[in-house]
């Protein structure tokens, strides 16, 4: 029959390794793994009025907002990008709030990357119904 103290001492042993194991694999795991890129800055416009115009640096990403208006089927669309300093990287998407009706307003959203320094000037529109919005991005 084993002694209670040993029968103790071991138990108490096998509790130790358990959790010097389990506190040492996080640390483990990512040891051998990259370090993760940080996330680019994210610059939010929504823009209401024409004319604009942001500051942005290289490699930032742009997120413009647009409204549409109630029955709207006429989405907008880049109509002028100048110069390439601005790469569209998604959207347009369409956003619309919970339990939306054709008689709510609901909104389009661009996604874009500054890749090059310089001044850039960016032109949405719609077919129809809308002035041009303009905005004019320049370096930061």
């Amino acid at each position: 029959m084993v002694k209670p103290s040993l029968r103790q001492s071991c138990l108490l042993a096998c509790f130790a390794i358990a959790a010097g194991l389990f506190s040492a694999a996080p640390s483990a795991l990512s040891a051998g793994q990259p370090a993760r890129p940080p996330r680019p800055v994210t610059l939010h416009v929504n823009l209401q009025n024409t004319g604009q115009t942001v500051a942005l640096s290289v490699g930032q990403q742009l997120v413009v907002t647009l409204s549409m208006r109630p029955y709207d089927d006429n989405y907008w669309y880049v109509s002028h990008n100048s110069g390439g300093v601005l790469k569209l990287i998604g959207g347009p998407d369409e956003r619309r709030p919970r339990n939306w009706t054709p008689w709510m307003y609901s909104s389009q959203v661009f996604y874009f990357r500054r890749e090059s320094p310089g001044t850039a000037h960016l032109v949405l529109e719609q077919s129809y119904f809308s002035r041009p919005m303009v905005l004019k991005v320049v370096d930061r």
